[in-house]
């Protein structure tokens, strides 16, 4: 364990909230030589209470998931960072293994070097469910948990791949969109299908139902049967936890296309992966965030239930909560984000070195970046239908991405666009800049500051565009920000400089070279307020992209 993690965690015990771990369910450090948890008395008794009634019970641990891992992990067994954010990084569960279970070669310490008989990347029996719980992370605008299906048995068809090698402009190089495992691999039987399964249990689903979470004890039951479900519920209850703090995942039957599956320990069989993400903390918390997340204060079991507890009882279709007209329309907006893209690119024109192609009228459409489910239609149960992966897509946000960039030494990027924490449609925005040649997060920035430390602070995009309010109108309302591997080629206009941040590969070593000194933006405007999901994406304005380069 590094100093700064020591640091990090004992700043987090003096916050008093020792105690509070140890009955939820957490000890910090591995108390059997395996990598998991010394069971504290709670999960000690819930163990006993499941053995008893006939249940199997393995347990396992969290790990947190860093571009880090990515670079040293993922990417060299899968060729692929699925957008690994570096400003949020993700809790992972790993779990042990079934002896009957099948796991790819190719899926080995994919994400981490795990221990050997446990794995990230699980498949489920159909009465199974994995169990987690624990302190939730301090207060913070985001906490949720998902479960995505995360590889089939399958290979695509040539028609549907072509359907989007020919798409204009298409936001994604088409090796992380239809990729087998292992990675190039014409002879695969089996495709990478990182698609949801239904929507994301976050903080504003707990808080509906069970109150203000962050900070406090939650429970989590990931399966496809509701009869297991039920009873792993009645065991919780029994030693005393509130129904309203315990949130099933569902794993559906079928969705529109089809049944999802199959279901079992099989090589054929679909499996799963999970992951738990916490993202920016509120003021004061700083560094707790840092020790929740150094040391996540989870519990993870594995369970199977006994066949002497009746049918399975599978779960039906796949429903996603609407989205429809959820948010603030910003139509009335388009005049100004028209005027201030005109703006943007007169004052760097006439205030810098550079020069642009993308000013032109009528704008050229490689300067909008599409909304992934609005211009494409990527839902999960889409992307199952034709074998593609669907990197882990969600419905509580509006997502967009555009195509890669090249961003050389004398070049910049300029994003504009609305803002959505000021428009009313976001809870909190993500803006970044992703390795197109490992499709990895390497800057990011949100809405507001960011304070790491009370000396120490992040510059957000609120603000951002309000020098250009002489001739633009709302600039409140508008974000402008550049993305360039040499933001000094802004120094003559000091605001855009202060704008600028400055991007490098996430690994010169790696990556495919073809994508190299390619960028991909990324624009995430997280859960409409007074809702449970993203805004609904056709009510917002498309966000720019445009070029600037020295002559």
């Amino acid at each position: 364990m590094s100093n700064t993690a020591r640091r990090y965690i004992s700043v987090f015990l003096q916050a008093g909230l020792l105690l509070i771990i140890w009955v939820a369910s957490v000890s910090a450090s591995p108390g059997n030589g395996s990598g998991v948890p010394t069971p504290d008395p709670f999960t000690e008794e819930l163990i006993d209470r499941m053995e008893a009634n006939g249940f199997q019970v393995t347990q396992g641990f969290p790990v947190l998931y860093t571009i880090e891992d990515c670079i040293h992990y993922t990417y060299p067994a899968l060729k692929n960072c699925f957008g690994a954010n570096p400003a949020a990084p993700y809790v992972i569960p790993v779990v042990k293994l079934w002896p009957d279970e099948y796991l790819d070669p190719a899926q080995v310490d994919s994400i981490m070097d795990t221990n050997p008989g446990s794995t990230t990347m699980y498949r489920l029996d159909p009465r199974e469910a994995i169990v987690i719980y624990g302190l939730m992370p301090p207060p913070g605008r985001y906490m949720g948990l998902q479960t995505w299906q995360f590889s089939e048995h399958a290979r695509w068809k040539t028609k549907d791949y072509n359907q989007w090698a020919d798409e204009p402009d298409l936001a994604f190089p088409m090796q992380y969109l239809f990729d087998t495992l292992p990675p190039d691999d014409p002879k695969s039987q089996r495709v990478i299908s990182l698609t949801s399964l239904g929507d994301v249990v976050n903080n504003a689903v707990m808080e509906s139902k069970s109150g203000y979470p962050f900070g406090e004890i939650r429970y989590f039951i990931i399966t496809p049967s509701a009869a297991t479900d039920e009873a792993i519920r009645h065991m919780l209850q029994d030693q005393g936890v509130a129904d309203g703090h315990i949130f099933t995942e569902e794993i559906p039957g079928w969705d529109d296309y089809g049944p999802i599956g199959p279901l079992g320990m099989g090589k054929n069989a679909i499996d799963f992966f999970t992951a738990f993400r916490y993202a920016v903390p509120n003021p004061g918390y700083e560094l707790d965030a840092q020790a929740w997340r150094a040391n996540p204060p989870l519990t993870v079991l594995r369970v199977r239930a006994p066949s002497s507890l009746g049918p399975a009882r599978r779960y039906t279709s796949l429903v996603y909560e609407p989205r429809a007209g959820k948010g603030n329309s910003e139509a009335y907006l388009a005049g100004d984000l028209d005027n201030l893209v005109a703006a943007v690119c007169n004052t760097l024109t006439s205030q810098t070195n550079l020069t642009t192609t993308d000013c032109t009228l009528p704008p050229p459409e490689t300067t909008y970046i599409p909304e992934l489910i609005r211009d494409y239609g990527w839902t999960g149960p889409y992307c199952r239908s034709i074998d593609m992966d669907c990197q882990a897509d969600q419905q509580e946000a509006a997502l967009y991405f555009s195509s890669p960039r090249l961003l050389g030494d004398e070049q910049v990027l300029a994003v504009i666009g609305t803002l959505a924490t000021e428009t009313g449609n976001a809870t909190y925005v993500a803006l970044s800049a992703n390795d197109a040649s490992m499709f990895a997060g390497v800057a990011n920035v949100l809405d507001s500051d960011v304070f790491i430390a009370p000396s120490t602070h992040l510059k957000g995009l609120k603000g951002s565009a309000d020098s250009f309010a002489a001739t633009v109108n709302t600039t409140g309302l508008f974000f402008v920000h550049y993305f360039a591997k040499n933001c000094t080629l802004l120094d003559s206009n000091p605001v855009a400089a202060a704008n600028c941040s400055p991007v490098e590969a996430a690994d010169p070593m790696q990556g495919d070279p073809a994508l190299r000194d390619m960028y991909m933006i990324g624009l995430r405007d997280y859960i409409a307020p007074g809702t449970q999901r993203g805004p609904d994406p056709a009510l917002l304005l498309t966000p720019r992209l445009l070029m600037f380069t020295l002559p």
